[in-house]
């Protein structure tokens, strides 16, 4: 049992099956080996500590003028509430009297609303793809099949640490910086990726997070830059110059 129980923890299932990757015949497989075995029961309950903690880094606090929103809108709703039919005869007068203005104010809030909606929508995007980020970054740091590296680097005799973590079989990498020297106002560090002579920029680094992970592209062989250049940043760098060479794929 102690061997079946390796080789499934080093398969990378379980943080499937906890980050809700799995299809439905899988997710049943797990949950009938998790029932029969309390080592992976153990190790199950494990990773979903982890990821709790790991979610906590990014929970937002909502906007501060979000209650007052809300209150006014309800105070609205009060005073319409309390209207009497006179006030509700000299509505309707005041609204013949104004039906242009209303028909120009009508068409600015419909206008309104269609930028609104398309907000909406951006907002929606940008959230599934942070959730999709985030659910990346949960399976990479706990699979068993993740390669993590410390790197060391210098510029002007001042070092800097940053790690790398690999994946091979998510197809998944990503940079995590410890520390980053200061550098003059117009220049910045660069992170860039080189395959089969073509160069695809990442992007840039300025103030780093040191709990902030920088996703890289995994796709076939090739590997990563990091050189230092001019703001914004220079579309065609020269691997020569680069500080840190991380072969990938």
């Amino acid at each position: 049992m102690e061997e079946n129980t390796a080789a499934i923890i080093a398969s990378g299932d379980l943080e499937l099956y906890v980050s809700g990757s799995l299809d439905l015949q899988e997710t049943l497989r797990i949950e009938s080996l998790i029932e029969n075995n309390p080592h992976l029961k153990a190790h199950l309950d494990l990773l979903e500590s982890n990821l709790l903690e790991f979610s906590a880094q990014y929970k937002k606090t909502p906007l501060k003028s979000l209650k007052t929103n809300i209150e006014r809108q309800v105070k609205r709703i009060e005073r319409l509430a309390k209207f009497s039919w006179a006030s509700i005869v000299l509505a309707v007068v005041v609204f013949l009297m104004t039906s242009l203005y209303v028909f120009k104010e009508t068409k600015r809030m419909r206008t309104q609303q269609s930028i609104v909606n398309d907000q909406i929508k951006e907002l929606t995007t940008d959230f599934d793809q942070k959730l999709e980020d985030l659910r990346n970054q949960f399976i990479v740091l706990q699979s068993p099949q993740t390669e993590k590296k410390e790197h060391e680097s210098q510029y002007n005799e001042v070092s800097f640490n940053f790690s790398s973590y690999l994946n091979k079989e998510k197809r998944l990498g990503f940079l995590q910086f410890d520390n980053l020297p200061k550098l003059p106002e117009n220049m910045c560090f660069q992170i860039w990726v080189s395959r089969n002579g073509v160069k695809e920029n990442i992007g840039i680094l300025s103030k780093i997070d040191k709990q902030q992970l920088i996703q890289i592209p995994f796709k076939e062989k090739g590997t990563i830059h990091i050189t230092i250049e001019e703001k914004p940043g220079n579309p065609n760098p020269d691997p020569k110059a680069s500080l840190a060479n991380i072969p990938i794929g």
